[in-house]
C-alpha cells in the first residue's frame, strides 16, 4: 500500500512492461529471422532441386535421344543386311549359270566356278557374327583355295602344305587362315619348284600355330596397302585379347607370318 502511495510500484509495473515489450520484439525479431533464413534456405535448395531436375530431364531426353539413334542405326544396319542378302543369292544363280554353261565345254573353268562358289559360299555364312568354325572347314576351304589357284596357274604354283596335331574338334575364328593363304598366294611368287611357299599348321595342348613364308613377287598387280593383315590383327585382338601373337618378317625377297594362338 504504502509502495503505491509513494509511486514505487508504478514505476515497477512500468518497467516490467517495458521489459516485456523488448523481450517480445526480440522474440519477434528471431522469429522473423528465422522465418527469413528458412525462406531462403528453401528458395535455394528449390533452385538446386529445379537445376538438378532440369539436368537429369536433360540426361533422359539425351538417352532417349541416343536410344532413338541406336534404334534408327540398328534399323538402317538390319535393312541394309536384308538388302545384301538378294546379291548373294543372284551371285550364286548366276556362278551355278556359268558353270552349267561351261563345264560341258571346259572341265577344268568348270571346276574353278564350282571352287570359287563353294569359297564364297562359306566366306558368307561364316562371317554372319563371331561364331567359331571347325578348324576342319577352316583348312578345306583353304585347301580349296589353293586348288583353284592351281587351276588358275595351270598347275605353275608349288605350295607346300603341312599339318601335325589333332586338329579334331578344334575351333577357330573363321576366315583367319584363309586371309594368310590368300594374302601369300596374292603376293607371292609361286612359281618355281626349287622354291615353294611354305603352309605349316601344328597343333598341341590347346595352342595352335600357323605359319606361311614365301618369296617375295617382283611386281605385283596388287596393292601392298596390308589391309588384310590389318583386319585380321584387329578380329584377333577383339576375340582372342591377350592370347594371340601375330608375327609379321620381311626380307628383300622373302616374307613369313607366324600366328599363334592359346585356344
Amino acid at each position: 500500500m504504502d509502495s503505491i502511495l509513494s509511486g514505487t510500484g508504478s514505476i515497477s509495473l512500468a518497467l516490467t512492461l517495458s521489459n516485456e515489450k523488448l523481450w517480445l520484439t526480440n522474440i519477434f525479431r528471431e522469429i522473423f529471422f528465422i522465418g527469413f533464413s528458412i525462406a531462403y534456405w528453401s528458395m535455394l535448395y528449390m533452385v538446386k532441386f529445379k537445376d538438378k531436375n532440369h539436368v537429369m530431364e536433360k540426361e533422359q531426353l539425351r538417352s532417349i535421344a541416343k536410344t532413338l539413334e541406336l534404334e534408327n542405326k540398328y534399323i538402317s544396319a538390319e535393312n541394309a543386311y536384308l538388302q545384301n542378302q538378294i546379291s548373294p543369292h543372284l551371285l550364286f544363280n548366276s556362278l551355278n549359270f556359268i558353270y552349267n554353261s561351261i563345264h560341258k565345254v571346259s572341265e577344268r573353268a568348270g571346276k574353278g566356278v564350282m571352287l570359287l562358289s563353294e569359297i564364297m559360299r562359306y566366306s558368307l555364312v561364316s562371317s554372319e557374327d563371331n561364331r567359331t568354325v571347325l578348324l576342319s572347314q577352316e583348312m578345306e576351304q583353304a585347301q580349296k583355295l589353293i586348288d583353284l589357284s592351281h587351276l588358275r596357274f595351270e598347275q605353275q604354283l608349288f605350295i607346300s602344305f603341312r599339318k601335325k596335331g589333332r586338329l579334331k574338334d578344334v575351333k577357330i575364328l573363321p576366315l583367319i587362315i584363309i586371309t594368310l593363304v590368300e594374302n601369300m598366294i596374292k603376293h607371292g611368287d609361286l612359281g618355281e619348284a626349287g622354291e615353294p611357299g611354305h603352309i605349316s599348321l601344328t597343333y598341341g595342348d590347346g595352342v595352335l600355330v600357323f605359319k606361311t613364308s614365301n618369296k617375295k613377287r617382283l611386281s605385283s598387280p596388287y596393292p601392298k596397302g596390308g589391309i588384310g593383315l590389318r583386319n585380321i590383327e584387329k578380329r584377333l585382338g577383339n576375340y582372342y585379347p591377350d592370347r594371340y601373337k601375330l608375327e609379321i618378317s620381311e626380307t628383300n625377297n622373302n616374307f613369313a607370318v607366324s600366328l599363334t594362338l592359346n585356344l
